[in-house]
This record gives structure tokens, sequence and C-alpha cells, in this order.
């Protein structure tokens, strides 16, 4: 080395040193400001009431001041009152006044909200800055003017938390519920410029490692460390079951998080699979005590999903609720399964369809469509290899058989699939008279030979039921009157948000406020478009036209059948199995104009990069949880269910609806004026007490309006509860 070149050398060492202190005074000087309290800025606690997942509405008057008395509980700065209000009429353009009094009648809060600006189903704050004083009482009056929205209910102990005791009123009457109000509480604790900018302290930590090795180590030597490194290969031999697990923690993290820590998801439905699950694991068979002592029989639904939950009930130990939440999870992982089994190295994409709002919210919920899309899956795997094999083997046609039968004891609308595979086979008896292929035939009378062994196992199944209920679906499917063009106008908004639902994203605010005429052609014209892609690239005897098929024929069918029977009316849980079938289908047709192109691989890296920050925010949100919600939700169960003995009827019921599967021996009545004592044990005869609130009873006897008989039961019944006692329990015999 020449003097010249060590000099050279030196310059560029002392040039490497000097940028390096001058990167690391920056990034001192960085982490001193983001470590620095913020200026004004001060932590805030969060106090918001539980509301139940499926709502119940407590509705603000237009003109009529909703009065809400608050009570503190302790001293405190709020800087935001936050409301949950929901805008149920398009008309409601008017506002919301909202105005706070203190003990001395001091205004210290005026101010006046639009209603269309509330986000229905979100909270909304509203800043201001108040001062409360504990043991104060405070009257805080909501008053709509020019339209009437809606509060959500707030559940009997969904308050316990807020730093304030609520009392409603409307018109002088003290509401028995309370309403969905929370508060920011200002603390002490000042908040630092890190936290206000998230992850800006892990960003500047690796910013500054990357220029630093940027610096010493060098571009060129960088770029081919990284190249040697057998990423390429790792990840084309890997990288498609990576993101397949990666998204399967997802998933089950989420509706751990969701559905049992933070929320509990049980619809009337769901309730029916729980109690039957129940029956099943105590070895009571399709015979359950559900309706209060009466001998039940489980008819309304199929049986295969409450079996599952039992099944799960039986090898973890858990409730029938978290066994629920288990299985889904497992249903999920055998999706992915059967996914990575058809679609090999291109299963990954095909997963994202896992990732739909809708399949998600399904999840969360006990029901039984998970189950159903895995066995539909399953039946339109066998019926595509069957249809494009010259010689299917016999075990193909078996598991025809078995999937098929195991949709419809998931769903009884299941049945559609052999319509379609009856089609089929006349298609292939068509086929077989052009051309006098005897495989074609022998193909035709095997899957009608798998249909009919999978009908008559349903057919037995339904008239079992119907001997055993008297009705082979439980109830009566018959129509009652219906509002035919409401029912058109959900088809239409659940047919969008069946769209929206597959991109991961909610119906844009601009087209859920065009006219209905506007949302007709946005359909048609998205209908249109699939059906020229489906008719342009699908082939008949293709995976993807089998799946296109059983798509189109179970909105087809379940359309009309909605038309002339009585359900619910459309929405995402009735389509979302078509919609999974069909997006698998669409993809299918899609991905081979995709593969090679850089497009596909960042759109794949952009995947992995989102899901690997849901399940980071997903565990996150696992860590900061504190309480369990439904454990303590289960506690108040017990409570509220403590003083109700064994197969009870409960009068005016308000307990908690979800409970329902909770206590199958009890179910929930009523009592008419004009009955008698007699009657009400004729009745409830399945029942061996009657439980009515004690204020409730109360009222009723100051009415006066009741039976004589029912009015002497009621009084003395008072007599024992005595003060403390909540219900009055009167034997129904004896």
């Amino acid at each position: 080395m020449t003097g010249r070149e060590g000099k050279e050398t030196v310059k560029q060492l002392m040039k490497k040193i000097i940028l390096s202190l001058g990167l690391l005074l920056v990034f001192a000087a960085a982490m001193f400001i983001l470590k620095h309290p913020a200026q004004n800025g001060y932590e805030t606690i969060e106090y918001l009431p539980e509301i139940v997942t499926d709502p119940v509405y407590v509705e603000c008057e237009e003109g009529v001041p909703l009065e809400v008395s608050l009570e503190a509980l302790q001293d405190m700065r709020i800087s935001s009152l936050e409301l949950f209000m929901v805008n149920i009429s398009e008309e409601n353009r008017g506002t919301v006044q909202i105005s706070l009094l203190d003990q001395e009648g001091n205004l210290l809060l005026n101010e006046g909200v639009p209603i269309e600006s509330i986000s229905p189903g979100k909270w909304f704050s509203l800043s201001c800055d108040l001062f409360l004083q504990t043991g104060e009482t405070y009257q805080l009056t909501i008053l709509p003017e020019g339209g009437e929205p809606y509060f959500m209910q707030v559940p009997e102990g969904g308050s316990d938390k807020l730093p304030f005791h609520m009392q409603v009123s409307k018109r002088g009457q003290m509401a028995e519920s309370e309403i969905s109000l929370g508060v920011h509480v200002l603390t002490e604790k000042k908040i630092t410029y890190g936290d206000i900018f998230y992850y800006s302290v892990p960003v500047c930590v690796a910013a500054v490692l990357f220029l630093l090795c940027l610096l010493w180590i060098g571009k060129e030597r960088m770029l081919t460390a990284f190249r040697r490194l057998p990423l390429k290969s790792f990840l084309e031999r890997f990288g498609n079951d990576l993101f397949l697990l990666l998204l399967f923690g997802m998933i089950c993290l989420g509706i751990y998080v969701r559905a049992y820590l933070k929320g509990v998801y049980i619809s009337a439905d769901s309730a029916g699979y729980l109690r039957e699950a129940v029956a099943l694991s105590k070895g009571q068979g399709f015979s359950y005590d559900g309706l209060s002592g009466y001998e039940s029989w489980f008819a309304n639904w199929p049986i295969v999903y409450p079996a599952l939950i039992a099944g799960m009930m039986l090898l973890t130990g858990t409730n029938a609720y978290l066994a629920s939440k288990l299985l889904t999870m497992a249903l999920v992982g055998l999706l992915l399964l059967v996914l990575r089994l058809a679609y090999q190295k291109d299963a990954w994409i095909y997963g994202l369809c896992l990732t739909n709002i809708g399949f998600l919210a399904l999840c969360d919920y006990t029901w039984s469509e998970v189950p159903f899309m895995l066995f539909l899956l399953c039946f339109g795997l066998m019926l595509s290899r069957i249809w494009n094999r010259e010689q299917p083997k016999w075990g193909d046609y078996v598991l025809l058989c078995v999937s098929g039968t195991f949709v419809f004891l998931t769903r009884y609308f299941g049945i559609y699939i052999w319509i379609v595979t009856g089609c089929l086979i006349l298609y292939l008896l068509w086929q077989y008279y052009r051309k006098r292929e005897k495989n074609t035939l022998i193909k035709a009378f095997s899957m009608a030979g798998a249909g009919l062994l999978s009908g008559g196992v349903s057919m037995t199944y339904l008239l079992w039921n119907k001997r055993m209920n008297g009705m082979a679906s439980g109830v009566s499917r018959t129509m009652w009157w219906d509002d035919y063009e409401k029912l058109t106008n959900d088809l239409i908004e659940s047919l969008l948000t069946e769209v929206c639902n597959v991109f991961s994203i909610q119906i844009p605010e601009v087209v859920e406020q065009l006219s209905y005429e506007l949302k007709v052609l946005i359909v048609v014209a998205i209908l249109v478009l699939i059906g020229s892609l489906l008719y342009r690239k699908c082939r008949l005897k293709s995976r993807a036209g089998v799946f296109a098929i059983l798509a189109v024929a179970y909105y087809g069918i379940f359309i009309v059948i909605r038309y002339f029977s009585s359900m619910d009316s459309f929405y995402f849980r009735f389509f979302e199995p078509a919609s999974f079938l069909l997006c698998l289908s669409l993809i299918e047709l899609i991905l081979p104009e995709m593969k090679g192109k850089k497009g596909l691989r960042r759109f794949a890296a952009f995947a992995a990069i989102l899901a690997g920050v849901c399940l980071i925010s997903e565990a996150g949100q696992l860590r900061e949880t504190e309480e369990c919600y439904y454990e303590k939700l289960a506690e108040k169960w017990d409570s509220d269910y403590e003083e109700i003995p064994q197969k009870s009827v409960i009068i005016f019921n308000d307990i908690d609806f979800r409970s329902s599967w909770y206590r199958p021996d009890v179910i929930e009545g009523t009592i008419r004026p004009e009955n008698s004592w007699e009657e009400i044990a004729a009745t409830y005869y399945g029942s061996e007490y009657l439980c009515i609130r004690a204020d409730f009873a109360k009222a009723m006897l100051e009415s006066g309006e009741y039976d004589a008989s029912v009015a002497e039961k009621l009084e003395k019944g008072l007599e024992m509860a005595g003060e403390e006692k909540k219900f009055v329990v009167v034997a129904l015999r004896g």
C-alpha cells in the first residue's frame, strides 16, 4: 500500500467515523424527543360500558329529552363523552342537543351534534373539558331535534366499570336499562411523543442500524450477502405452507380474542346448537330438556354441528360455548388443509378467501355455516374429480356420498347439491345417447347410486324427525305475510355486501347512500361481469366450472325458496357458502394469467406482511385483555339464575337472552289478566315453579287487573320472598 493509498484509507475511515457519529447524534436526538413528554399531553383512560353483540335499542324521540343522572364515583377530569348511537332512519338529518348541569344548575356543557355525523355502530367522541367531583350528581340531557336516533341498551352489570352511576329517565319515568354512554378520563401521567407516533422507536432503531451497516459494510457487499441467502429457494419450497400457517394463526387468534375474551356471539340458532350439544355430551341423544321439563326432539336443525361441538366438549373438557370456538378453529385448519391438498403451492391465494369479512363473522358466531362450507368444498372437489376422470375410482363415489350426506346433515338446505348432481347425471345420459360411450353410462349410474344412498339417509332422517317431532324439519316452513319490497331491497343490499366482503371492506358510504335503482344497476353490472368471465373462461368439466355451478345454483335456489317460505331476510350468513365457492372458481380462472408476474409476487409479500401485522395486533390485544368477557358474563348468568329453581318458567323474563342454552330447564312465559292459576299450571305442565321479578309482581298486584287466584299466589310469594329476594318463586303444583 502506497502512502497515498494509506492516506485515502485513513480519510475514508475518518469519513465513516464522522458520519457514524453524526448518525448516532441524530438518533440520540430523535430518542430524546420521542421519550420526551408531549406538551399538554396526558394519558387518558377509556371507560366504556359493555353492550350486547345483538343490539337492543333505546329510542330517542324527537323533542322529548332523554335525561341521564350521573353520580361521580371519583374525582375525574373528562376529555370527551363517548356515545354509541344508531341512526336508524335515512330521514334523520337533525341534531342531538347535549347539555350537562351540575347540582347547582350551572351549565357545564351545551353542544349540538348533527345526527348524520354519527357513524352507526361506532363510538362517537364529543370533546369537552369537564371536572366531576366524587359524590356529586350531574344532569345530562340529550334532546334530538329533526330526527330520532337510538342509543344501545346496556344490560345489567354492563356499566360496573364506569366511574359513575347512571340513571336514565324519559317523560319523568325511570328507565329499567342504561344507555351506551362512556367517558375518556385524563390522568396525571404525561404521554411521550413516542406514544403518540406508534412504532416510532423501533423504526428509528431499525433505520439507524440499517444505515450503519450500509456505511461500514457497503451497498454491494450487503446485496451480495443478501443474494447468497437461500431466501428464494426457501420461499419457493416452504412459503406457501408458512403463509397458510400464518393465516391459520391469525384467524384462530382473532376468533379467540373477538368471540371469547372480548365478546360473546350467541343468536337464537346458536342457543339451539349449544343446548343440543350439552344434551349430547350428557348422553341424552336427540332428546333434551329444553322447554322447562318438556321432552323435546332436536329437529329444527340437523344434528352434525351440535354433535361436533359435543365431541369437542368431551375432548377438551370445556364448556359448550368455548368448545364451539375451538371447533371453529379446527374447522378453519381443515379448510386450509383441504385447499392445500387441492391447489398445492397456489393454496395461499385461495386461503385468502377465508379473510372475507362475512366468513370471519360466521366464525365469531356459533353457527353451522363453517362446517357446512367444509363439507360443501369436499363435495365439490369429489364431484369435479369424478366429472373429469374417464374412469373414476369407487372410492371417489364413496367420498361423494359421504360428503354429500354430511352437507345435508349440517344444514337442511344442503339437499340442493343433489338437485345439481341430478342435472349433471341427466347431462351425462344425454352425452351417452349421443356418443354411446360405456364409461359415461357407468359414471352416470354410479353418481346416481351415490345420490340415492345419500338421499335415502337424508329422507330417513327427515321421516324420523316427523315421527318424533311432528314436522320433518322441526318447524313449519310455510309462508306467512311478507313485505316483498323490503325483501327485495334486502336482497340487493346483501349482494352488494357480499361483493364488499370478498375484498374485506365495508360497503362504501357513497354507495350506501345511492338510490335503490342505482344499487340494482350496480348489482346487475357485477353479475354481468362475473357471468361474462365465467362464459369466456370457464369449462363445464373443470373444477372451476363445477364450483361455479354449485355456487350459482345455491344463489338461485335459495333466493327462490326464500320468496316462497318464511325465514330470516337475506343477509351475509346465507350467501357466504356460495360466495366462497364462487371466489375459488374465479381465482382459478384468473390466476394462470397472473403467474410469473411481479405484481403477484408483490401482492404475496404484501399479504404476508399484512397477515403478520394482524397476528401481532391480535396477540397484543390478547396480552392487554385483563378480564375474559365470557367468564364475566357466565358469572353474571350464575347470579341471574341463582334464585331460579330447576324446571322453572320465568314470567316477563328480562334475563340475558344469550343464556337460554345455559339453563335449558328454564322457559320464558307470560300471564294474561284473564288467566286463572289452574290455566297457568296446565299451560306450563312441564315446569315445577313459576318465577317472576318481585317488582313486576308488585306492579301486577297494584294494577288489580289479574285473576284473584293469581293475585293470591303472588301475594304469598312476595311474603315468602321478603325484601332481600329479587324473584318471587311459586310452586306450580301442590
